[in-house]
């Protein structure tokens, strides 16, 4: 087993990278269910802003139809992982895989590392880790999404989730690991 080390980050240095990223290929979400099992799923929609209990919020949708939006649901907590060029096969990946058919990190060559704050895992491969309990949801129906997407019907709509930015890192394999 590899020992790990985090390297602590501010999120604001990565928040231009991150919205990039999210608008050209998305990036890499992890979630966990009540059982420990967990998942990962590419997201292409976010936002960043200050601030709950003066940390940084990331508010991501997920809609129902997605076998993540189970996980999240018992768990409220999950890890966004801002990928780099060499990662986007893998976003590409998880965005059409569905983790009910198999081990999407497995299939990726992905390395799920355990988190500091919350139960699903960080990806070691990912230059940007960051780790956020959910506060708050916005169930549909709603009106945060386009007036597009309120057209669907509701077991279709996303829910959104609000999540406190609880830490923001960079993993690497601890020196001899």
């Amino acid at each position: 087993m590899t020992d790990w080390t985090r390297q602590e980050l501010d999120l604001y240095d990565h928040a231009e990278e991150l919205l990039h990223r999210m608008r050209h290929g998305g990036v890499l979400c992890t979630v966990v269910d009540a059982a420990g099992a967990t998942n990962v799923l590419t997201l292409g929609w976010g936002l960043v802003g200050p601030s709950y209990h003066g940390h940084p919020v990331l508010a991501i949708a997920i809609t129902p139809r997605r076998y993540s939006w189970r996980f999240i649901e018992e768990v409220p907590e999950f890890v966004i992982g801002v990928l780099d060029d060499a990662l986007r096969p893998a976003a590409d990946y998880c965005g059409q895989a569905s983790g009910r058919d198999g081990d999407k990190f497995a299939a990726c060559g992905l390395t799920p590392v355990e988190s500091v704050h919350v139960r699903a895992p960080s990806i070691a491969e990912c230059p940007v880790n960051i780790e956020c309990r959910a506060y708050t949801r916005v169930a549909p129906p709603h009106t945060l999404l386009t007036p597009e997407h309120r057209k669907a019907p509701l077991e279709l709509q996303h829910t959104i989730y609000f999540g406190e930015v609880l830490g923001t890192y960079r993993i690497t394999p601890a020196p001899g690991a």
